[in-house]
């Protein structure tokens, strides 16, 4: 966050009324750039939260509203669109460059794995959208599982002020035409505006963060009533200083030059900073906000900005106001941006969790060099360009610019990383066989390339989930109780007409990274594939599992009643995390109201759960080297679990056993066939899936299934 570009410098507004609405706050300067500072020493040496984020925020709207009231005051129309064009010209240029240097980081230091979802955190920080990217990944079971936090992770909250950049001078405005045509002071129209926003995002904020803290934090909304609050302290604090001054000036002369009591501003001075300091040790920022606990560092904020400037040579003001706090503050936004790529990258480079004594303190000097170099060499000399900051037009220009040069390259390395899994794909046919290699009567293609490139690429493996585009309409469609929880999820795969036989596939994330085999048979023997997965959740409808899962399972058990598919597929085992497997909890009487209906059952047996991740070690190693390779855990060898179950339902249970096609003669290999077997540790991925429907479809003919 910077200051306004219209807030008055230190020496133009020394001549000023210290009532002066905007007028320049050195202890407003300075604590910014402690709030900063707070926010690089909680991340570099605790790993924690402090609060400062929120009291940035928080300062942010003040400004705003104080650059809003000079114009009100003067009569001048508030042009929102001058308005975002000349903030946007301050905000874009660090923002882009710190953006491309990051990726930069990422590409040297980071996985390929890693590439993708950092161009697209690179995209929504330079477009203001990153906290709503966050809370899509948040929430999102299939998104990738990244070895430790977005180096873009920071830019959530100056996406949110970048958003309420864009919303506030349009409330603004709406609010100055509605208190003309009413003939209402604008403060006061603006004021109960604010108030208004502010109670409606505080409650929402107090019940999202109650409900789903995850999302609350990044969420705009529940951020909103941060801004409302900083918002009407800037219509207020103007106000009440210029009334005090009036009333001591009303005393009379004698009086009025007496001088004022200090010490109680002092204290209350030194009490906020005291507050804003002991936030983040004292409770758990990053977990509790910002419900009502955020009012902690906003009021701490408050507290000092009220006491304002004492001159007393032992108040906080005195100190906010020296020229280290004066440069902390001039850094401020360049620190904030540059300080948690830095941090991040060293953590993943060295393998470690959190900095240590002496490396966080090279990491924090560090962090305040590139800080001063960023300001020094883009902030301040486009801040300070006269052409550009002569009409607003050319202000929205360069920021039109800096907006397009920092996207184009972002948005390039995207269609290269597309291109080359496209250009692997064109020639997967004969390059890449995948499963087939398994198959007794295997040949190579005439044309094939024993050096081709892996599919899917190292950038693209994560994003390699198995899916059903279309939505479940007609009679696959869930109806009444089923609706809620599988609503949104019910998908039926392409190809099939409406009176095909039905398939549906059943369960969590590794039932549907199997099912991929069992999508392209379906799509060739001319069956319809209803797919219901949830992530994370067995179907286990006569299993306690947990109150998500428990409801999904009960949902998709009515679904098969009352749908009455041809055949079901389902795990019938599990392997758990201590290497053991067992059978599907509840499947002892599920299984057997399946197939009482006429229903086939295929079987699944549960895949391994690899002590560690192929994708990494082959990133690290190579795609063919032996050191990635595991044996096939030991339970997965003997004898099925659910054996004697499936014996009792005869031929309405047909087992499937993936095993030997994914770990052929008892190893796992990282890749098999030019094709990436796995997607995690737990994951088959989609490609190779789909290249094992042949063996799939040997198993279930060798068991009597008939398409």
């Amino acid at each position: 966050m910077v200051l306004d570009a219209t807030t008055p410098s230190p020496a133009a507004g020394a001549d000023r009324a210290a009532t002066h609405a905007g007028r320049f706050r050195p202890e407003l300067h300075g604590l910014r750039g402690l709030a900063i500072g707070l926010v690089v020493l909680y991340h570099v040496w605790f790993d924690r939260v402090s609060g400062g984020v929120d009291v940035f925020l928080f300062i942010s709207s003040f400004l705003l509203v104080g650059t809003f009231l000079r114009i009100i005051d003067r009569g001048g129309p508030t042009r929102p669109l001058a308005y975002w064009a000349r903030t946007f010209k301050r905000l874009l240029p660090p923002t882009a460059v710190v953006s491309l240097a990051t990726l930069a980081g990422v590409y040297a230091i980071l996985p390929p794995q890693r590439w993708l979802p950092a161009l697209t955190d690179a995209a929504g920080s330079l477009l203001h959208v990153q906290n709503w990217v966050l809370i899509r990944r948040g929430v999102d079971y299939y998104a990738a599982d990244e070895a430790g936090p977005s180096a873009f992770q920071h830019f959530w909250s100056l996406s949110i002020q970048g958003q309420v950049f864009l919303a506030w001078p349009l409330l603004i405005a709406l609010a100055v035409v509605v208190a003309r045509l009413l003939g209402r002071p604008v403060r006061g129209v603006l004021a109960v505006v604010f108030a208004a926003v502010m109670v409606a995002s505080f409650v929402w904020s107090v019940y999202s963060t109650a409900t789903q803290q995850q999302i609350a934090y990044f969420d705009t909304f529940a951020r909103l009533w941060e801004f409302a609050a900083g918002s009407l302290l800037g219509l207020a604090l103007p106000w009440w200083e210029a009334r005090s001054a009036a009333r001591r000036a009303g005393r009379g002369r004698r009086r009025a030059e007496a001088p004022v009591p200090v010490a109680p501003r002092v204290v209350a001075g030194w009490l906020g900073i005291a507050g804003l300091v002991s936030c983040g040790l004292l409770i758990d920022v990053e977990g509790a906000f910002p419900g009502w606990i955020a009012i902690w560092p906003l009021a701490a904020a408050a507290l000092v900005l009220v006491v304002g400037t004492t001159g007393h040579r032992l108040a906080v003001d005195r100190l906010l106001a020296t020229g280290p706090a004066k440069v902390l503050g001039d850094i401020s936004y360049g620190l904030y941006l540059v300080h948690w790529p830095l941090l991040t990258l060293y953590l993943a480079h060295t393998g470690k969790e959190r900095a240590g004594l002496l490396d966080g303190l090279v990491l924090i000097l560090a962090s305040l060099v590139t800080a001063w170099l960023l300001t020094r060499l883009v902030d301040t000399p486009i801040r300070r360009w006269p052409w550009a900051g002569a009409r607003a037009r050319r202000s929205g220009l360069v920021a039109v610019v800096v907006l397009v040069l920092g996207l184009a390259p972002v948005l390039g390395a995207q269609q290269y990383l597309l291109a080359g899994q496209r250009a692997a794909e064109a020639q997967a046919a004969s390059d890449n066989p995948g499963a087939r290699v398994l198959a007794p009567d295997f040949e190579p293609a005439p044309d094939a390339d024993p050096s081709a490139a892996v599919i899917p690429t190292e950038a693209l493996v994560a994003d390699d989930w198995v899916s059903a585009e279309e939505e479940c309409t007609g009679e696959l469609a869930p109806t009444g109780s089923e609706t809620e929880q599988l609503g949104a999820i019910c998908r039926v795969a392409p190809g099939a007409s409406e009176d095909s036989p039905v398939l549906v596939s059943v369960g969590d994330s590794r039932m549907e990274q199997f099912s991929g085999s069992l999508i392209a048979l379906a799509e060739r023997e001319g069956w319809t594939l209803v797919t219901l997965w949830r992530g994370g959740c067995t179907f286990a409808p006569d299993a306690e599992i947990s109150s998500d899962c428990d409801a999904f399972s009960r949902a998709s058990a009515d679904y098969l009643e009352r749908v009455d598919p041809e055949a079901v597929a389902l795990a019938t085992t599990a392997f758990g995390r201590d290497g053991t497997e067992s059978l599907t909890p509840g499947m002892d009487t599920t299984l057997p109201r399946i197939t009482g209906r006429g229903t086939t059952a295929l079987a699944v047996r549960a895949l391994p759960r690899l002590r560690t991740d192929p994708t990494a070690c082959a990133a690290e190693h190579g795609a063919d080297s032996d050191r990635c390779e595991l044996p096939l855990p030991e339970p997965l060898t003997a004898e099925r679990p659910d054996a004697e179950l499936l014996a009792t339902a005869e031929d309405a249970a047909v087992p499937v056993d993936p095993n030997p096609l994914v770990c052929p003669e008892g190893t796992c290999s990282p890749v098999i066939g030019r094709v990436r077997v796995f997607l995690d540790g737990d994951h088959l991925t989609g490609t190779y899936a789909t290249s094992m429907q042949d063996g799939v479809d040997d198993q279930l003919a060798e068991s009597g299934f008939r398409w």
